[in-house]
């Protein structure tokens, strides 16, 4: 019923499990980040705004932007009308990923290094290391 791509973990070797998973993506989260572009046009009243945490914030509106749109197609889903279709939930996991690349970057008084971050996270959750 679900179209997703899985890759097996090889069994007590989680390094290799992540350089396994490493040749199998087109580019890094680090790459991502950055290389991520950024020509979104403010109005001259956000830009005038003397707040450093405005792009950070900006960007977090769009991750609730994104995940109201999600929580629609759950939503329907729940009342029978949603198949999970490329169209209406791609767009906007993509969209949770790239805000969190941008608010990575624009994070007031540092860089965030979210490819770090990221195993950081795994591996605290899951009691696990894989770098």
């Amino acid at each position: 019923q679900y179209n997703y791509i899985y890759y097996e973990p090889i069994k007590d070797e989680p390094i290799k499990y992540y350089e396994f998973i490493k040749e199998k993506m087109s580019k890094t989260i680090r790459e991502l980040q950055v290389q991520l572009p950024w020509t979104t046009h403010y109005s001259s009243d956000f830009r005038a705004t003397p707040m450093s945490h405005k792009d950070f914030g900006h960007a977090l509106l769009h991750v609730q932007k994104a995940a109201g749109k999600l929580a629609a197609v759950i939503n329907d889903a729940e009342h029978g009308g949603s198949e999970f279709t490329k169209e209406e939930v791609d767009p906007y996991i993509a969209d949770l990923v790239i805000c969190a690349l941008r608010m990575a970057n624009v994070c007031p008084g540092r860089t965030i290094d979210l490819e770090n971050a990221v195993i950081e996270r795994i591996e605290s959750k899951n009691d696990v290391k894989i770098k």
